[in-house]
């Protein structure tokens, strides 16, 4: 026959070699087992639960982080009676819950006396339970015993004589109550049973602790769908616990982005909306005070005038790349992925534009604290050395700016760009994604998870780093890699630095593992030193001015010299505490998170899209008149204006009638008319009448 042909075609060679159903069968790589046989799993059967070679479920419960479930329950008198939950005697620290727990000495399915059958007894608590932690024969019993609190029994077919055929080959034929056939097996000399749960399928039987085990047993999910302890997906099935638990454990992704949990970029109408406003007016302000100084740059006379407005230039071109920032994440969120973004969450994370996006980010926050740290020294440098005539502009003067904002936007640069270079990979990449049609790996794996794999994979490992490069390779020799046939293990994406969290914001939230943290207290300490030296220098200045004023005012001196300094000493508390209300809780959150002291990621939004921001849109208004001037002229103008007008002044003046306070004339002292004035000051006259009278 044709089955005997040599022609009949194959898949794969060597170990995977095998036969094709057809000609027409179109042939993919397979999942190589370490010992076993058949020496391969095709991946449409790979993790189903089913053990087809060597350890295969183990790495699939290692990849997928799966909790070991307890299927059976403590058993005694030659299994016929069920300990279930802490109804075990003999354990002390329970022994309180003796009172609470019941016992269900004929426990039978269908209530139908099997001639020649041995009953179950099931002793467990007396109380109602969620059961959705439980599995095979603990959620089996409990549920049909009708203490769960929304369990129902998952028991509905009958074990008919004429169910399971094939299966039991010492099956005994007896009634039930009378009324229809079904069977019994013999487990001990005088013990005979038929705990089985049939299948809706009527060919396969199953043991109690098979049902509700997230596996399919039967074959066509009779064991599974009634149980309410399981979500499905695609084709499996994972703990309800953990749907929704914020990490991926379906291949389809349906556990985490469904209607209870879908997730978004910006999680919030609050937060989407106060991102938005404060991009946009950050992109507003920057632009406006950047195109008014790069005009008037070449006008400096003096070499601290330059310094000053190429630093202030520096400020607003550092918050304008934070701006940008912020609207081009609330356009991802709102305009390109809206509810789809948890469906596409691991593509945005690995992409090149959320690391750019990060960059971007990184630059602005790390240039505008740079200016604003090397514009308060200079302004104490002036203050200083402000007798001194200041030097003219010349061209080694111009070069000396120009070096100093150089070397300080090179810095951000570098900070910025270091966590994506790929040869710093294993320090920065904090994941990598695998392709779906390998069915090993859900989600984002981190090196933790992926070396508890290798471990059952291959077998016990040196405890030690691995470096991606030698983890990919390991990966690969996991699967076949035949000729002719699409090699999966090739595509793999890295969830790179910025890619930690959906607003692709510079990674600050470490915990102690982290191989960059080492860089980030870095950074986070060379910030909380730039933030010191802007509030002590701010200090001194504002110490200074409040000396001048007070001498001043002392010495009956210029009043507006006077309010100039006292407009200086607002703006410096200004500066001083929005820069605290941003860094230092921030810096604080961070320390507590490496700590473990607390979880800052839920935090991650608020502090990247509002805290950290808001700084963006106050310093155009602190550092440079340009905006402020902006505003509030067209406002006096207008205040003018409404002041001018008939309609102001009609009012003005019936508000001044209303207002107008009448009073009389007592020996040269003004009474007002709610106020009569005491007997005592009143001597020799009697009442308002006889004093009115008199004058």
């Amino acid at each position: 026959g044709i089955d005997e042909d040599d022609s009949w075609p194959t898949c794969g060679s060597t170990k995977s070699l095998r036969y094709a159903i057809s000609k027409d069968t179109s042939c993919e790589n397979v999942y190589l087992c370490p010992w076993g046989d058949p020496g391969y799993v095709e991946f449409s059967k790979l993790c189903d639960g089913v053990e087809t070679c060597g350890n295969e479920n183990k790495i699939c419960s290692e990849s997928r982080k799966q909790p070991k479930l307890s299927t059976a329950v403590l058993s005694t008198d030659k299994s016929m009676t069920k300990h279930l939950s802490y109804c075990i005697k003999g354990i002390k620290n329970t022994l309180n819950f003796k009172n609470h727990c019941f016992t269900i000495s004929t426990f039978r399915f269908s209530n139908k006396n099997v001639y020649g059958g041995t009953n179950t007894t099931i002793i467990l608590p007396n109380i109602l339970q969620n059961c959705d932690h439980m599995f095979g024969e603990q959620y089996l019993y409990t549920s049909c015993a009708d203490k769960c609190f929304s369990s129902s029994c998952p028991l509905r077919n009958i074990p008919r004589y004429e169910a399971c055929p094939g299966q039991y080959q010492n099956r005994i034929g007896t009634i039930a109550n009378n009324e229809y056939l079904t069977f019994v097996t013999k487990s001990y000399e005088d013990i005979y049973t038929n705990k089985y749960f049939v299948c809706d399928n009527n060919v396969t039987c199953i043991d109690y602790s098979q049902v509700c085990n997230l596996i399919d047993n039967c074959g066509d999910g009779s064991d599974e769908d009634s149980c309410t302890n399981n979500f499905k997906c695609d084709g499996s099935y994972i703990p309800v616990t953990k749907k929704c638990d914020g990490s991926f454990d379906c291949l389809d992704l349906t556990d985490e982005c469904n209607n209870q949990c879908s997730r978004q970029i910006l999680e919030g109408n609050a937060l989407k909306c106060s991102s938005l406003v404060i991009g946009f007016l950050a992109v507003l302000a920057n632009l406006i005070i950047l195109s008014k100084n790069t005009g008037t740059l070449k006008n400096c006379k003096t070499t601290v005038a330059l310094f000053n407005k190429s630093l202030i230039m520096m400020i607003s071109f550092g918050d304008l790349l934070v701006g940008i920032y912020l609207f081009v994440i609330s356009v991802y969120d709102g305009v390109i992925f809206k509810e789809q973004y948890c469906t596409q969450q691991i593509g945005w994370i690995t992409s090149i534009h959320c690391s750019i996006i990060g960059v971007l980010s990184t630059i602005g926050s790390q240039v505008s604290l740079f200016a604003m740290c090397a514009l308060s020294l200079t302004r104490i440098y002036g203050i200083k050395n402000s007798m001194r005539i200041p030097g003219e502009v010349t061209l080694m003067k111009s070069l000396q700016v120009a070096g100093g904002v150089f070397m300080m936007t090179l810095a951000s640069i570098i900070i910025a760009v270091i966590p994506i270079i790929s040869k710093f990979e294993d320090f920065f990449v904090n994941g990598v994604k695998y392709a779906e049609e390998i069915k090993v790996f859900i989600g984002t794996m981190n090196k933790q998870t992926l070396f508890a794999v290798f471990q059952g994979y291959f077998g016990r490992m040196k405890e030690t780093t691995l470096s991606w490069h030698l983890i990919n390779k390991m990966m690969s020799e996991m699967y076949s890699h035949d000729n002719r046939y699409e090699d999966y293990t090739k595509n793999i994406q890295k969830v790179e630095f910025y890619g930690n969290d959906g607003v692709c914001l510079f990674k600050y939230f470490v915990k102690e593992n982290d191989p960059q943290r080492h860089l980030v207290w870095a950074i986070l300490a060379l910030n909380f030193v730039c933030f010191f030296f802007i509030t002590a220098s701010y200090l001194i200045i504002g110490i200074i001015s409040h000396k001048s004023s007070k001498s001043l005012t002392q010495s009956g001196g210029n009043r507006q010299i006077t309010q100039r300094n006292r407009k200086m000493n607002l703006r410096i508390t200004i500066i001083i505490t929005t820069d605290f209300l941003c860094w230092v809780p921030f810096i604080v959150i961070c320390v507590l998170h490496s700590l473990d002291v607390l979880d800052a990621t839920p935090w991650y939004g608020l502090f990247s899209m509002i805290i950290l921001p808001i700084n963006s849109v106050i310093n155009p208004l602190i550092y440079d008149d340009t905006v402020t001037n902006l505003v509030s002229v067209p406002i006096q103008r207008l205040e003018t204006q409404i002041a001018a007008s008939r309609i102001y002044r009609e009012l003005s003046l019936r508000f001044q009638r209303l207002s107008t306070v009448n009073t009389i004339e007592l020996d040269c002292v003004a009474v007002q008319d709610e106020e009569v004035p005491g007997t005592a000051e009143m001597t020799g006259v009697r009442d308002d009448k006889e004093m009115i009278t008199q004058l």
